[in-house]
């Protein structure tokens, strides 16, 4: 076949796709031929040149006319691939004169290449086939067919690195190429949200600016993408109207505040929110495949409200129903800006555990289990008995929703630590309407009856009382572990399992266990 494309890189990529039909495969190999050649078909090794004396053009000429015999046992990295070892060197150079071409002939070489992934990589190939990102393709070539003697992390980021900006470049061109390897998501060719999120309409009023974003008729969408503004701008319409400006060379679909939901970006357009080149850990979340949600910083010094947050999760949960995303699924399909690139955002959610992130994914979940959200504040219009005064400490509540946050203090803006679960639990302090847990896991609030009610004190003063503390997990715990230092007892772990209805002995740094008393 004739290659086709106006660049060596442009023939490339659509001959490899021709062969393996995956993008994520040929993007992966592209970025090792990169490293390893720069796609140039008649590179020679750079630190073999001043050594046998030769450029690429001279080393090439010899090699075509006969002039230079040793070229398959010479050693030196030749061609796309950086062909080294004697047998492959040999080989390639059979396969170029039975073509009747020279040694640096590109299709040849192409040729070349997939006929020793057929023959002798077959499960290099079957991985290039079936990837499902850049970073496991690449992977398997560096390994498994380059072999070169620096195979580490650092070497491994930046084939792959080079591997994204050639799937960036090739495969977002196209919707039905940059559905390749995708396991769910839909294909959104609709513009703007029509309907009201939780009560607040979507403003529609300031559209991005152009040179921020890229126009599509549809794309197949996986992903949702949280982020933080990260700026001093606190409302959605300030941060809307920034990014109407032109040449902004960012944007994102949503802004969310305390009251107000701005659209900037249509959804079937691309916004340029969490990256198309640089260094990735996500292994497949991009633009092309993703909406993007800004979350304002509505508490100030870049910080996040709750209200914010809580609208924000019901954005994402309307788009969770758009796309067909379930509660099971939130884990995958809900990500942050920090797990694609590893940025820092949304800051207060960043970093490999996090219970802020595990409390809003909880929150998303819980709203699509079709669980109410507790709000942690007095109830202002629904009639609830608002508390004001409380018992002698220690006493016991019963919390009645699954979602109450426990707090780092005693205010609505500290840090959520975690989420107390339905149940009996132990309040050894007061401050305002807040009570700190036996547990020392943090404080609840408890000034709306809705959500958390105030037992007899008898029952948890009392010898015989059966109510409950918590504790939260931390890294290296185990059921055995945390009964011998809670209860004093390791075997009653399977009290435990019972008492939260564990149907395994599997627990999480930051999950919130109830304890017997």
């Amino acid at each position: 076949m004739s290659l086709t494309g106006s660049t060596n890189e442009e023939k490339i990529w659509n001959f490899l796709m021709s062969k393996i039909g995956n993008a994520y495969g040929v993007a992966g190999l592209m970025g090792n031929l990169y490293a390893e050649s720069g796609l140039k078909p008649k590179n020679l090794q750079n630190s073999f040149e001043k050594k046998l004396g030769y450029t690429d053009d001279s080393y090439t000429e010899a090699v075509d006319n006969g002039s230079y015999a040793t070229f398959a046992s010479d050693s030196a990295g030749y061609g796309l691939a950086q062909w080294t070892y004697i047998t492959r060197k040999a080989a390639l150079l059979s396969y170029a004169k039975s073509k009747g071409v020279s040694i640096a002939d590109l299709e040849m070489q192409l040729g070349y290449l997939m006929m020793e992934l057929n023959m002798s990589y077959v499960s290099v190939l079957s991985i290039l086939k079936t990837a499902k990102s850049v970073l496991v393709a690449s992977n398997a070539v560096l390994t498994k067919f380059e072999q070169p003697a620096d195979q580490s992390a650092t070497v491994q980021a930046k084939r792959a690195e080079y591997g994204q900006g050639y799937f960036d470049k090739y495969a977002e061109d196209s919707a039905a190429e940059g559905k390749e390897g995708t396991t769910m998501g839909k294909t959104i060719s609709i513009g703007y949200i029509t309907d009201s999120i939780n009560g607040i309409s979507v403003n529609k009023s300031i559209p991005c600016g152009s040179g921020n974003y890229e126009n599509m008729a549809s794309r197949n969408v996986e992903y949702i993408v949280m982020h933080y503004t990260g700026n001093s701008k606190d409302t959605a319409k300030a941060n809307a109207n920034y990014y109407a400006t032109s040449g902004r060379g960012a944007s994102a679909h949503l802004f969310v505040d305390d009251s107000n939901i701005y659209q900037s970006v249509e959804l079937r357009d691309k916004a340029w929110h969490c990256g198309t080149s640089g260094t990735y850990y996500h292994s497949s979340c991009r633009n092309l495949n993703s909406i993007g949600i800004e979350m304002c910083c509505t508490a100030g010094n870049y910080k996040i409200s709750d209200t914010t947050k809580k609208n924000a999760a019901y954005v994402c949960v309307y788009l969770c129903k758009l796309l067909g995303i379930t509660a099971s699924q939130v884990d995958t399909y809900v990500v942050r800006h920090y797990d694609v690139t590893h940025k820092n955002c949304p800051a207060q959610m960043a970093g490999a555990s996090n219970s802020e992130w595990t409390a809003f994914k909880t929150m998303v979940k819980n709203i699509l289990n079709g669980i109410s959200i507790a709000e942690e504040e007095t109830d202002t219009g629904s009639g609830s008995e608002t508390v004001t005064t409380f018992p002698d400490t220690p006493f016991s509540v019963q919390v009645l929703v699954s979602d109450l946050n426990i707090r780092a203090s005693a205010s609505s803006s500290a840090a959520i630590r975690g989420q107390t679960g339905k149940g009996k639990f132990t309040i050894t302090q007061v401050s305002g309407k807040w009570g700190k847990l036996k547990s020392g896991a943090g404080w609840i609030y408890l000034g709306n009856s809705d959500y958390c009610t105030i037992l007899d004190t008898t029952e948890s003063t009392s010898s015989g009382s059966s109510a409950t503390t918590t504790y939260m997990v931390v890294r290296g715990d185990t059921l055995y572990k945390i009964a011998a230092a809670q209860l004093g007892d390791g075997s009653r772990w399977k009290e435990i399992m019972t008492l939260n209805g564990l149907t395994s002995t599997v627990i999480r740094a930051g999950q919130v266990l109830n304890l017997p008393s």
